[in-house]
């Protein structure tokens, strides 16, 4: 069974993109015309507001959230019951010590190993990277450990930030034996496997910079 990771920089429905182009690509992965698709809310805190986007997202899916700050006793048994996992934006930090504290990260593997697409936008795209460029510390960059689905470094929004791209440029440089991934806004990847499968883009500039990785 093939294992698929599809990561955004930017863009989808949680930058207000309608029937978008990169959404539409993950759900056609499971092959069904109305996959289960569950948005884990956890790096926004679980923000109403976040929540609500995803459900007048216009996917035509069926679709549920799983918030974390209201625990469910039937944790693992939603996760896996799902065709895609979907997590959105916020702070990556916060979000993978919660995760951990938790024992999400094992369940989301277990979802992986048996099949579910994985997918999500910024801090929902690195996270399941060995290591991901994150804000999530005030008014700087930072390199942290990401769940290490897929090999490499990975930085979402990846539109120009001077800051951004020189930590980017440093740690390429300085770690030759990592890919590393800088994807733009509207910009998307597509890992099968653990491997690099497919760029997929929803305007005509977006981009992914490679370093180290073909």
């Amino acid at each position: 069974m093939d294992k698929h990771i599809v990561v955004l920089g930017g863009g989808g429905w949680m930058m207000g993109e309608k029937h978008s182009k990169l959404d539409r690509y993950a759900l056609d992965l499971t092959g069904k015309r109305e996959p289960k698709v569950c948005y884990l809310s956890t790096a926004t805190g679980d923000a109403e507001e976040a929540i609500q986007r995803f459900y007048d997202s216009g996917l035509s899916c069926n679709l549920t959230h799983f918030p974390l700050f209201k625990p469910d006793s039937n944790w693992r048994t939603k996760l896996q019951e799902q065709d895609v996992i979907y997590v959105g934006g916020g702070n990556t930090r916060s979000m993978l010590a919660i995760w951990r504290e938790w024992g999400i990260d094992t369940i989301l593997k277990e979802c992986y190993e048996n099949g579910v697409v994985l997918c999500g936008m910024s801090a929902g795209a690195i996270c399941w990277f060995d290591l991901g460029i994150t804000d999530s510390n005030p008014e700087e960059y930072t390199v942290i450990d990401g769940l290490g689905f897929v090999r490499g470094l990975a930085s979402a929004h990846f539109n120009g930030s001077d800051e951004k791209a020189d930590l980017f440029s440093d740690f390429s440089q300085n770690n030759s034996s990592v890919p590393c991934y800088g994807i733009s806004d509207y910009a998307a990847l597509h890992f099968v496997n653990g491997q690099l499968y497919q760029m997929v883009t929803s305007k005509f500039d977006a981009k992914v910079t490679f370093e180290n990785a073909l």
